[in-house]
């Protein structure tokens, strides 16, 4: 039931693509996210060799067996269905890279707000904001300019709203001395 949730999540924002939910599932390694001391490896982890050419994904998730996991499997999917097509290509992670998976994870807890699902946002923005990544920050300051504008759009055209949007953000954050 909730994988289903998980991938109609995906078709219905346009971002389902069958080979790579299959390298997705493929290239998991899942746990039960009821054992918190194995919550401290989530993320995605690109496997470089030493020209910079991405030669895969490693992703660590929990199993889909509620909204939080939806949540955490959307973001991580995210983050694959981002740099996908850069597989043995050369490839540089830009600073960028949090805005998109973060903001779909918004547009999943838009859809379906929980008091679970809302508590866990503001833990996840208030680690955020304790921790002080830029990368994270970015993509909080640029999730609600997304949000105005997102209506369903096609994923290129987000990612380049994105683009344009960290070009703005950089430009201001220059101009105010920052």
């Amino acid at each position: 039931m909730y994988y289903r949730k998980f991938i109609n999540f995906l078709k219905k924002h346009n971002i389902y693509d069958e080979e790579i939910v299959e390298y997705f599932n493929d290239h998991s390694t899942r746990f039960d996210y009821l054992e918190d001391e194995y919550r401290e490896f989530i993320g995605i982890y690109y496997l470089f060799d030493k020209t910079n050419t991405l030669k895969g994904f490693n992703i660590v998730v929990p199993y889909i067996n509620n909204d939080k996991t939806i949540l955490i499997n959307v973001h991580e999917y995210i983050h694959l269905y981002m740099l996908y097509d850069k597989l043995d290509k050369f490839c540089v992670l830009g600073k960028d890279r949090e805005v998109l998976p973060i903001f779909f994870e918004r547009v999943f807890i838009n859809e379906n707000p929980t008091e679970e699902l809302i508590s866990y946002q503001q833990e996840i923005n208030q680690s955020i904001y304790d921790n002080d990544r830029e990368e994270y920050l970015l993509a909080l300051r640029l999730s609600d300019e997304l949000n105005d504008y997102y209506d369903n759009q096609s994923f290129n055209k987000l990612n380049r709203k994105v683009k344009r949007l960290v070009l703005k953000d950089n430009f201001n954050r220059f101009i105010n001395g920052e």
